[in-house]
Order: structure tokens, then C-alpha cells, then sequence
């Protein structure tokens, strides 16, 4: 009966010394701040920007609960791009870009993303090459927008200096001559650099710089540059020298075919085949047309002929010439591209004619601006 009576204490007392602790914990009542981000002027998951246009972003952050201290970190596909609560992004390259905010305070994080599409404001315009008093060059574009755009309120005008805006640090330099566009890239021309520059067509940043060190008199004034994939561009310089553009190897080239010195002016065309270039070659009075097959020109065509103009259009030269005996007489003459036939050599002329003179001699000459019509060409 003891035995029974020990045992029954030693089971009982755990149960004692467990009902002596006092529990002294209780239920938090710190309440928990909530964050919640919004962006005003973003409605949607995804936005476009041109390049160079700053995309600036002051979030509303608000917090349900007591005012904490917050931090703020901006992530630019997935790298910290900037800690500070507003966001401006320079979008000075083109491309899509995941952009996220994180806003923490003591109790938590809240985050709100969107994707940024950055496109090229220079896809469609008008490109404008100058200079100033002092024959520093620039460059300007005005893009075309479409009717919806404009009617929303956009405006066309010019954005000055976008070679530098897109090149800091660097300028065209002095007495800019020419610009073309050659398939994704724009070629400047500086004849008193020297130089050639090639740019990005669709963020006009510079790609390539071109000069002749071992020329001297590489000066280009004009460059027979084709919207096409050809492998070489033909380059009147001043004096009228005309040099080579390898326009793969970026290389500056001198032109045995055509070593005189001709008129300063030119003309080009081209089909899937060939470039076209076109010269006039005053000590001769002809025209000279160069391409990568043949080299041709009017032979006899305009002996005791003056140049007035000479223009492509539509698959044909047009030169237009005035006689030295009669200047009063003017005289039009429609040659096929390649000016001779290639296997005859004989002069391939489409149309002669002398043409009517209305209210006296005018006064043109290689210099006169040319716009071409069809209504007129005749």
C-alpha cells in the first residue's frame, strides 16, 4: 500500500509543478503598414519613349497604417539603377527594358514593374546638314508624325544638333558638304576635315570615321553614295578629283579609271545590277559615266557644246547643253545609263532635241537648282 501511495506522488507531481507556471505572453497589437505604389502617368504594363527623351516617374506611395520610413530602389533589368524615389531615365539607347520599383519600410516590401520600350525618333524625317558663321557643321532632323499623332497634338519641327546630342564629345568639324543614306547607316561628308562619317540611321550615333592620310587632296564634296548594297561609292572632291569608297573595308581609294579633273558636279543612279555615276569633263566637253562594269562617255556628242546641267531620272541621263557659237541655242539630249551601247560602243541616245527658248537667253548654268517633273521633262 506505500509502494502504490509513492508512486502516486512522484506521477502527480509534474502536473503540479506544470500548473505553477504563469503565462505571461499576449497577442501582438503592433499593427503591420501596408505600402502601395502607383505611377500617374503610366496606365498600362508597357510604355514607348523615343531615345533621348527622358522618362521621369514620381511614384505615389502610400501606406495604410503609421507613416514608417521608406527606402526606395529602382531596378533597371534587374540591376539597381538609382535609389532615389523619383525615376528619370535618360533612354538614351534603344531597346526594351524591364523597369522595377522596390519600396521598403520596417515592416516589408512592396514592388510595382512595367516594361519600357525605347524606339528611334529618327525612322522618318527630314535630315538638314549645315553650318554656321564660323563653317562649324551640324545636323538637324524633323520627324513626320502620322495624322492620328498630329491630331493628338504632336508638332514637326526641327531638333537641332543631333550629331552631338548623340555623340557627346564629338562634332561634324568644319565645312560640311554632303549627306546620303545608305541602307541602316547615314553618310556626313567634311571637306574641311577631310573626313567621311558614318552614322546609325536609326540613333545617329557615330559608327565609323573615314579619312585619307595617305591623299592629301581628299577633300569630298559630294559623295554617289546608292540607298543599295554596293560595295563602292564614288566621291568628287574639290578640285574636282574623284576618289573610291570601299564601303565595307571603310577604305579611301584612288580611281584609275577617271584620273582628269572634272566639272564640280554630279549625278548618280542605280538599279539592281550597277551604280551609276555621271561627271562632265570641261577640257573634253563630255560626259563621263563610271559604274563597276563599265566606263563610258559621249565622245563627240557636244563638240563646241557648253554645259548647262545634267540631271538622272527614270532609268536616263538629261544633259542639257548651249552652243559656244549660239548661245541662244539650247539643246537636250536623253542618253540610256550607260551613255554607249556596251558592245557596239556606239552612242546609245534615246532623245535630241533642240529645245524653245521663251522671253530670252536665260541665265543658267551647272549651278541653277534642278527640280525634276514629269509634267515638264518634255
Amino acid at each position: 500500500m506505500n509502494l502504490i501511495i509513492k508512486y502516486f506522488f512522484v506521477g502527480i507531481l509534474p502536473l503540479l509543478l506544470l500548473s505553477c507556471y504563469k503565462d505571461n505572453t499576449s497577442i501582438g497589437n503592433n499593427q503591420i503598414t501596408e505600402l502601395d505604389i502607383s505611377f500617374p502617368n503610366i496606365t498600362g504594363a508597357e510604355i514607348n519613349m523615343e531615345k533621348n527623351e527622358p522618362l521621369t516617374i514620381d511614384p505615389v506611395i502610400t501606406q495604410d497604417g503609421a507613416d514608417k520610413a521608406m527606402t526606395y530602389e529602382w531596378q533597371v533589368n534587374y540591376e539597381v539603377f538609382s535609389t532615389d524615389k523619383k525615376l528619370v531615365f535618360p533612354c538614351s539607347k534603344l531597346g526594351k527594358y524591364f523597369i522595377r520599383l522596390k519600396v521598403s519600410n520596417e515592416d516589408g516590401s512592396a514592388f510595382k514593374n512595367f516594361t519600357l520600350n525605347v524606339n528611334s525618333p529618327y525612322e522618318e524625317g527630314l535630315m538638314v546638314l549645315g553650318q554656321n558663321e564660323q563653317g562649324d557643321g551640324s545636323l538637324a532632323f524633323m520627324r513626320k508624325y502620322s495624322p492620328a499623332e498630329i491630331a493628338a497634338g504632336k508638332v514637326e519641327s526641327f531638333v537641332n544638333n543631333v550629331f552631338t546630342l548623340n555623340n557627346p564629345g564629338n562634332k561634324i568639324g568644319k565645312n560640311p558638304t554632303d549627306i546620303a543614306k545608305r541602307l541602316n547607316q547615314v553618310f556626313i561628308s567634311s571637306s574641311g576635315e577631310g573626313k567621311i562619317y558614318y552614322l546609325n540611321a536609326k540613333t545617329f550615333e557615330l559608327e565609323a570615321t573615314i579619312s585619307a592620310a595617305d591623299y592629301p587632296d581628299f577633300k569630298p564634296v559630294a559623295m554617289n553614295v546608292p540607298d543599295a548594297g554596293f560595295r563602292t561609292a564614288v566621291i568628287l572632291c574639290e578640285g574636282g578629283k574623284i576618289y573610291n569608297l570601299a564601303l565595307l573595308e571603310n577604305l579611301i581609294l584612288s580611281n584609275a579609271k577617271y584620273s582628269q579633273t572634272v566639272m564640280m558636279k554630279t549625278g548618280f543612279g542605280y538599279n539592281l545590277n550597277d551604280c551609276f555615276n555621271y561627271y562632265w569633263n570641261p577640257a573634253t566637253s563630255q560626259m563621263l559615266q563610271y559604274s563597276s562594269y563599265y566606263t563610258t562617255n559621249s565622245l563627240q556628242a557636244f563638240q563646241n557644246q557648253d554645259l548647262v546641267d545634267f540631271f538622272y531620272d527614270a532609268s536616263a541621263i538629261y544633259v542639257i547643253t548651249k552652243s559656244r557659237t549660239t548661245p541662244a541655242v539650247y539643246t537636250k539630249t536623253v542618253f540610256s545609263q550607260y551613255i554607249q551601247n556596251n558592245s557596239t560602243k556606239l552612242l546609245d541616245i534615246k532623245e535630241q532635241a533642240v529645245l524653245n527658248v521663251i522671253g530670252g537667253d536665260p541665265d543658267l548654268n551647272p549651278s541653277s537648282p534642278i527640280v525634276v517633273n514629269a509634267a515638264f521633262k518634255n
